[in-house]
């Protein structure tokens, strides 16, 4: 018992990199490419949704290689949200998510109120790209979880081979050697688990969507790409145009850019942006005159000199070096970027003069949030038509609330939590000394070579597991389950590990890695990233980003997929009506990588927002209303006059 896992995969990993687990396909193989499946949506819908009516969850089966269509199989998730119309408009709006590796069908709710507006008269699709969370995730966590739990734990003979394989990569670079260890073994965990990595590409995922949309019935459609998603979206524009209608384009990383060269700003240009905004401003240039030159020379004194924070301002702003050096202006800049009130950016000004007397109140209020006051209730008059509208969108928001819990109660109930929760239960009635490798050969049941993601695998590591006299209601319970709910047991305890692991929460690093590989980082040259850094007028906001840089080149070395083509770099020319949204401040895709997407765009639109980061849909409704408008009417330029209302008011000096 327990010693399959342990001896045949572990012990090899460390030894030749090879793969923790013995491992298998992540679904079963097909004959009939582009199968749809109707599923019961596996997360939460929004309350006032009714699963398989308003919001219909599936699987479109699609080959992995195209070449090969009779070959290993994904199931890609979707949602299709219907349009509120009795007379939809017949192109629906499909929606492409960032990453690489992210996943829309992990936030179905939210993407349900984020997408309100554009469903009012059409359909809105959102699924999980290949290799992401419910398309078959493609994790690097289990592979963690066993590191973590067993190879690294103490008096284990094997943690020192780990070890060794650690420096020997650190020996290659200046970066953390277990990191590269970790991302060393991850695709050869996922290549023996019968994953082609090759095959998880953009090309691929420009294919499963018109794959999806064929599967689903419609012939034309519209797509709203975010960060990656534009990446992916330009790629469709580019191989299959005659299906698209309009293209929005939001947080854009087009093909002509060179990420990791471009990326060393992404702090950098949001703060540029910033200095030019205020010094537009005639109040905020008159109180803070060359404020270009002020930043950069601050960045280089807190470099060199930075200034201690009080222990009590230290804990409020959460920092454990306790002072302000460049890298805390760095982190500063970065929060504008998830600052969904928009309030962050209109005090750096302020901080930034602050600062240069070596004060740090601003500094401190913006970053603990203390600053920024709540708005205390008022009390309204009874029969005060607008106070009972509000005390009504009040009580809406509170049954939204209470529906949410009961759906959420509803889903911890399913027969597939509920069986993966009788087994964690058993785990623990075992000896102490078989419950970690327990849990780590459960965790690991979806990577084992040979067997597939079904009942008899799960039936096989019950049985590896647990003695005799346990195991039998243990497949009893299994044996209840109907096939959708097997599927999901899998996505469950998936869900559960990525829970314990941070970093991969809200990405599946083997799609992420596959494609920034590919696609993202080819055609860079790492030489270059130190001569970039040193060009820069704030070299110091771009010092994380280059790590950045070389840690994602170095991992590339070690992950063993084949760069795209050169052709793939090319700007895309295209005729398609394409509105491209893009925000000032964000720290992620910079108005520097964004501007160039509009390079062979004939019918393209560029818009600026002056606030917000990275999504501009998610930060105002000026967006959503523009977005929409577009969509509605490509051939017409939308009306956008409603980002003047959403400017800055950059917060002056006291006295002023």
């Amino acid at each position: 018992m327990l010693k399959h896992l342990y001896q045949s995969g572990l012990v090899a990993t460390v030894m030749a990199i090879a793969p923790l687990w013995q491992a298998s396909p992540t679904l079963a193989q097909s004959s009939t490419p582009y199968r749809n499946s109707q599923i019961p949506c596996p997360t939460p819908i929004a309350p006032e949704e009714i699963d398989g009516k308003t919001t219909i969850c599936g699987v479109v089966t699609v080959p992995e290689d195209y070449s090969k269509p009779n070959g290993r199989q994904i199931e890609i998730t979707y949602a299709l949200l219907k349009s509120k119309s009795l007379s939809p408009q017949p192109d629906p709006l499909i929606a492409l998510h960032g990453g690489p590796g992210g996943s829309d069908i992990s936030a179905i709710s939210y993407m349900t109120q984020l997408y309100s507006q554009q469903r009012q008269n059409r359909d809105v699709i959102l699924f999980d790209q290949r290799g992401s969370r419910f398309s078959g995730a493609l994790l690097c966590s289990p592979t963690t979880n066993i590191l973590e739990t067993v190879i690294k734990a103490p008096g284990n003979a094997w943690g020192k081979k780990y070890a060794d394989l650690a420096k020997r990569l650190q020996d290659k670079s200046d970066l953390d050697g277990e990191t590269l260890a970790l991302f060393a073994l991850c695709p050869s965990v996922l290549a023996a688990h019968g994953v082609d990595l090759n095959q998880y590409n953009t090309a691929n995922n420009a294919r499963d969507v018109i794959s999806l949309a064929s599967a689903l019935g419609y012939d034309q459609i519209n797509l709203y790409g975010i960060s990656y998603g534009t990446y992916l979206a330009l790629r469709v524009m580019r191989d299959y145009p005659q299906q698209l209608r309009s293209v929005v384009l939001d947080s854009t990383i087009p093909p002509n850019v060179l990420k990791y060269e471009t990326s060393l700003g992404i702090f950098e240009t949001p703060a540029l942006n910033l200095i030019e905004d205020c010094q537009k401003d005639a109040a905020c240039d008159r109180a803070y005159p060359n404020l270009k030159q002020r930043m950069a020379a601050l960045l280089k004194r807190l470099d060199q000199q930075p200034i201690r924070l009080s222990k009590a301002d230290a804990e409020l702003v959460k920092s454990q070096s306790g002072k302000v050096d460049a890298d805390a202006i760095a982190e500063l800049i970065k929060s504008i970027n998830g600052d969904g009130r928009v309030r962050i950016a209109q005090y750096v000004p302020l901080i930034v003069s602050e600062l240069e007397r070596g004060e740090t109140t601003t500094y401190v209020g913006v970053v603990s949030g203390k600053i920024f006051p709540t708005p205390a209730k008022k009390t309204l008059p009874l029969g005060d038509p607008q106070g009972l509208l509000a005390q009504a969108e009040e009580l809406r928001a509170k049954a939204r609330q209470l529906l949410t819990e009961r759906i959420t109660l509803a889903e911890n109930r399913r027969p597939s939590q509920q069986w993966v929760q009788q087994v964690l239960n058993a785990i623990e009635t075992l000896p102490e000394a078989d419950r970690v490798l327990a849990r780590g050969n459960f965790y690991g049941v979806g990577f084992l070579q040979g067997q597939p993601r079904d009942r008899t695998t799960l039936t096989a590591i019950v049985n590896e597991i647990f003695p005799a006299n346990q195991r039998s209601p243990l497949i009893q319970s299994l044996n209840t389950l109907s096939p959708t709910e097997i599927r999901h047991t899998y996505e469950v305890i998936l869900g559960i590990l990525n829970q314990a692991v941070t970093w991969e929460q809200a990405i599946s690093q083997g799609a992420f890695r596959s494609i920034d590989c590919q696609d993202l980082v080819t055609g860079s040259d790492p030489t270059r990233l130190q001569a970039l850094l040193k060009q820069m007028t704030l070299p110091e906001l771009g010092q994380s980003a280059f790590n950045a840089g070389k840690q994602a080149y170095a991992i590339c070395q070690n992950w063993g997929v084949k760069p795209a083509p050169a052709s793939d770099r090319t700007a895309v020319k295209s005729k398609i009506p394409t509105l491209v949204l893009q925000s000032r401040y964000d720290t992620q895709t910079t108005t520097t990588m964004g501007r160039p997407s509009m390079v062979g765009l004939e019918n393209g639109i560029f818009l600026e927002f002056p606030n917000g980061g990275h999504g501009v849909l998610q930060f105002s409704q000026c967006a959503k209303d523009v977005g929409v408008a577009f969509v509605n009417n490509p051939t017409r330029s939308p009306n956008a006059e409603c980002r003047a209302s959403i400017k800055p008011r950059f917060v002056l000096p006291p006295n002023r």
